[in-house]
């Protein structure tokens, strides 16, 4: 911006034209002003620019330094970015090998339990059990014996017309 003594008529707004310079004057005529009386001196004569003067523009510049600082913290943040990738991925890989090597473990664990089941249910592993283990015998060999035992319920063959009528408090 233009420095003097009219510095803050140039900085209060926006230029049309960033490349142009002015210079405002504080003596500045105003033909439909609305104060009436002209408020500047009535011998002078106000300003009017012949020329426009533009201020050439300098080409937008960037320190080398700087670039070669940002590319190299560019490759860095994208080194590192790339190794924590390869290194997750490493990780997920061993995981799932050893995912895969409990699997093989668990279903050689249920065939062998299955297997275990299977000969469990052998009849004649059953009733090899029960002889030689449990002292069983076969049915087939065996007497036959009948044990009677005498009734204890309180109401005889009624029990159950006699237990509704005392839940139901009438006898």
């Amino acid at each position: 911006m233009h420095k003097g003594k009219n510095r803050q008529y140039v900085s209060a707004g926006v230029q049309h034209t960033p490349s142009v310079i002015m210079n405002v004057r504080s003596n500045v005529h105003l033909p439909d002003s609305e104060v009436g009386a002209p408020w500047y001196d009535a011998d002078q004569k106000p300003f009017h620019a012949d020329t426009v003067m533009e201020k050439k523009r300098q080409p937008l510049t960037v320190p080398l330094n700087g670039a070669m600082i940002f590319l190299c913290a560019l490759f860095v943040v994208f080194s590192v970015m790339t190794l924590s990738r390869m290194i997750r991925k490493a990780e997920i890989a061993k995981n799932i090998s050893a995912m895969e090597t409990s699997i093989l473990d668990v279903q050689r664990r249920n065939a062998d339990l299955a297997l275990q089941v299977a000969e469990a249910h052998d009849l004649a592993r059953i009733g090899y059990a029960a002889t030689s283990q449990l002292q069983m015998t076969p049915a087939s060999e065996a007497e036959t014996i009948a044990v009677h035992a005498p009734d204890t319920r309180p109401f005889g063959e009624n029990a159950p017309a006699a237990l509704a009528s005392v839940k139901t408090g009438s006898r």
